[in-house]
């Protein structure tokens, strides 16, 4: 087994990059580091930074994500925001928000970034969905359970993760797979 720290504080992220990593023999391990996020429209910054933030506290080889959510109806709205404008909507904001949207496709774009001493690597995937016109769900944060991801037949975010569907099967876990194949030839 190949050991690897995952720095996040999420544990839906966790058991994503737990379950596809086991399965191409990386041992992934959680670490919670409070990391100060930049304010920074470029999201591939923002998890560049995180990575090279982490990698200097642990002094070992780490793996952070970041998430980029947009609105097209909003005009991209809230890109790399979408963590902190989820502590300040709710559920009902997000539908009072966008209820009259004709545009109502959002885009989540998941980054994964690699840094040890001498490496850096980053990782993109970008997701297709559309805004609900009804909240639906009550787990995890509110964007999650007005918002539903093509590939997942019409439920939210919310309904799916209350699933018990397996992580590594479902589509957000491609990026995973991209990367654990990359790690895995790469230690070899």
């Amino acid at each position: 087994m190949i050991n690897l720290t995952f720095s996040t504080g999420n544990p839906q992220k966790f058991a994503h990059a737990h379950e596809v990593c086991d399965s191409y023999g990386i041992k992934l391990t959680q670490n919670s580091l409070e990391i100060d996020e930049i304010q920074e429209e470029d999201a591939i910054k923002i998890v560049m930074d995180k990575a090279n933030k982490a990698y200097e506290i642990l002094l070992k080889p780490v793996v952070v994500s970041d998430d980029s959510w947009m609105i097209m109806g909003l005009n991209g709205f809230p890109g790399p925001y979408m963590k902190s404008v989820d502590k300040w909507f709710t559920a009902e904001d997000f539908i009072r928000l966008t209820e009259s949207l004709e545009d109502r496709r959002v885009f989540l774009v998941g980054y994964l970034a690699y840094k040890d001493e001498k490496n850096t690597k980053v990782f993109h995937q970008k997701r297709e969905g559309y805004l609900l016109n009804e909240i639906r769900g009550k787990e995890g944060p509110a964007n999650q359970q007005v918002m539903s991801m093509l590939g997942d037949n019409g439920l939210s975010i919310s309904e799916v993760y209350a699933s018990e569907q397996s992580h590594s099967e479902r589509e957000v876990a491609k990026i995973w797979h991209d990367f654990a194949k990359w790690y895995a030839d790469f230690r070899k």
